[in-house]
């Protein structure tokens, strides 16, 4: 599209009306020219002024004096039927008593300058802009409705505002939005996210562009941040959900930095926020986005009785809805089932009981799946990995019990098919690590075991179908690709670093990348699986999976603290350098180029938002 083709559609695209490969384009047009970009902020600022506007309640005869008032017809230019005079000074209306209160006609529509229309010949942003003649009378007609309400109403307040619009109006250049932590809005596109010293902060990797703060200064960030799912068509989500831990509140916030909202629910009780309790602990990691985007998941302790609620947040309606369970205890691990209906998390009571419920919103009914996961025989078990099959036809939750470096077992269980079903242990033993991956097999996914014994390398699926990859080896750290059909692993580690293995699942193959690579950070997948990036402790190298081949060392030095590709592009790799040449990197691998983004230190995660 060019520019005169989306302004024509900006209005659109604000209000969220377009079908999705429209809005895909002009998104793509507005990352590129800045001059729409200035419009679309234009837009938002108008919108939310006239969003200030009082609601008030006139009299049902009030309707018809206004729309047939001679004011109404001068204002918006329509035909009077008792007169129909051509000259303006004939035209009704035309009086010019002392006390009546003067009518301000205002251009219509949302106007990127506050200045009248210029003469035709001016082909200036206004012209461009203009709305067609039925919006403009439609606008006017409401700010006239909207003024003479207020006047015969004696509405102060509503003069007040009126006044204070028509102020701001000759003063729009200045503006700033009256919501969000940014005086003005971050423009379109991709851009990545990370936390340093309590404070959320956006950079765009063109590195062009000054980082900038996303969250008031007022507020403290909680480590366990959360950004929304990308909606369809995105490759990133528009909303960040993060826990203020000064107040203790939830708080959503655009990815453009408006709209910092808090959340009415306290999370602790108030004057005794304590985040190093079990509660508190576990409340900092309960936030969790379902997966359409829709509903955010978090727990709170509002009364301080050491245990903790379920609460559902949704977007849509701008509700906090309070879970009522059949159990109490504290919740944690809450995880969404793929079509965003149902939620499972565990429940550990003060008894020293661990819970596995299985919450449906539809239906608002919580299903046990399991009770006394802890045994006689290790009495200190609870649930460590929790996740959902990927089918949305027969969902099924699965999940992993032991401590930290001793798994026990693994289970899975059917719900919502219209019985309860028994869980079924899909493998027990001895292992040192479970973790579990939702794609690249089907409609069952696959956990991926490392037994403690044997050093065996072990997937299983939610059905028991198991096979065998390694055996003998010195296994620990392993990592499943993001399409679910390749694994790194570390081969007899010492001091942090060994040899990294990819091995593909389907075929068995294992390949050695790197004979002395470093586990921290951990070696990062690219989104579509076709590179790996790892360090030596000194140097980045990057591995094509496909091949088996390593690529040079990139051209810095010092250890890395974090590494995250961009969500839209495999060849793109941000690196946050702990020493050395310390700071935030943007490292190119198809164009061989480095931008330095920043010289600041600063430690993971790192993730990407979308600004639509």
């Amino acid at each position: 599209m060019n520019c005169e083709q989306v302004k024509e559609l900006l209005s659109a695209y604000l209000d969220d009306t377009l079908a999705q490969a429209e809005r895909q384009q002009i998104a793509q047009h507005l990352h590129t020219c800045a001059d729409c970009r200035a419009i679309l902020a234009d837009f938002r600022r108008f919108d939310a002024l006239l969003a200030q506007l009082p609601r008030v309640s006139p009299a049902p005869t009030l309707y018809e004096k206004i729309f047939s008032s001679p004011d109404y017809f001068e204002l918006t230019g329509l035909s009077y039927a008792a007169h129909n005079e051509t000259t303006v000074s004939s035209r009704p209306g035309k009086r010019n008593d002392p006390g009546r209160p003067r009518l301000i006609a205002l251009p219509g529509g949302r106007l990127s300058s506050p200045s009248p229309p210029p003469p035709p010949s001016q082909h200036n942003r206004f012209q461009r802009l203009v709305r067609k003649p039925w919006v403009q009378r439609t606008m006017l007609a409401a700010i006239a409705a909207l003024l003479l309400i207020a006047v015969a109403v004696g509405n102060f307040s509503g003069r007040n505002l009126w006044q204070k619009l028509a102020n701001v109006i000759a003063d729009a250049p200045n503006m700033t939005p009256f919501a969000g932590s940014l005086s003005n809005p971050l423009s379109p596109g991709l851009r990545f996210v990370f936390l340093r010293d309590g404070a959320l902060w956006s950079a765009a990797p063109d590195g062009k562009t000054s980082i900038a703060r996303l969250t008031p200064d007022s507020v403290q960030v909680a480590t366990n941040w959360a950004v929304r799912p990308p909606l369809p068509g995105h490759s990133a989500g528009n909303f960040i959900a993060y826990i203020d831990r000064q107040q203790g509140y939830v708080h959503i916030i655009r990815s453009n930095g408006q709209n910092d909202k808090t959340l009415p629910q306290p999370l602790l009780k108030q004057g005794h926020i304590a985040w190093n309790s079990e509660a508190g602990t576990a409340i900092l990691s309960s936030l969790h986005w379902s997966e359409d985007g829709n509903m955010l998941a978090f727990t709170a302790d509002p009364t301080g009785s050491g245990q903790t609620d379920l609460y559902l947040y949704s977007l849509q309606t701008e509700q906090v809805q309070h879970v009522t369970l059949p159990l109490k205890g504290v919740i944690s691990q809450p995880v969404w089932s793929p079509d965003g209906v149902r939620i499972a998390f565990k429940l550990s009571s003060h008894n020293g009981k661990t819970e596995l419920l299985d919450y449906n919103t539809h239906s608002k009914y919580a299903l046990s799946l399991v009770s006394a996961v802890n045994t006689a025989d290790n009495p200190r078990d609870t649930v460590l990995s929790l996740n959902w099959s990927p089918t949305t036809t027969t969902p099924t939750v699965t999940w992993s019990i032991g401590v930290t470096g001793h798994i026990h077992s693994v289970w899975s269980q059917r719900v919502g098919t219209g019985h309860r079903s028994t869980a079924l242990e899909l493998a027990s033993g001895e292992y040192t690590e479970a973790s579990y991956s939702r794609a690249g097999n089907g409609a069952y996914g696959h956990w991926l075991l490392v037994t403690a014994v044997t050093g065996n390398l072990t997937t299983v699926d939610l059905i028991g179908t198991t096979k065998t990859l390694t055996m003998g080896k010195q296994i620990s750290i392993t990592n499943w690709s993001p399409n679910g059909t390749a694994i790194t692993y570390f081969d007899t580690l010492s001091a942090n670093q060994g040899g990294l293995h990819i091995i593909d699942v389907a075929t068995g193959n294992d390949s050695q990348i790197a004979s002395n690579a470093a586990t921290v950070p951990a070696p990062t997948w690219s989104h579509d699986s076709q590179h790996l990036a790892y360090s030596t402790g000194s140097q980045i190298q990057i591995a094509n999976p496909q091949t088996g081949s390593t690529s040079s060392p990139l051209r810095l030095q010092g250890s890395a603290a974090a590494m995250s590709w961009s969500v839209s592009s495999s060849s793109q790799l941000v690196l946050l350098l702990a020493d050395g040449e310390q700071g935030m990197y943007l490292f190119d691998i198809q164009r061989d180029t480095t931008t330095q983004i920043n010289k600041e230190r600063t430690n993971g995660p790192i993730w990407w938002t979308q600004i639509p």
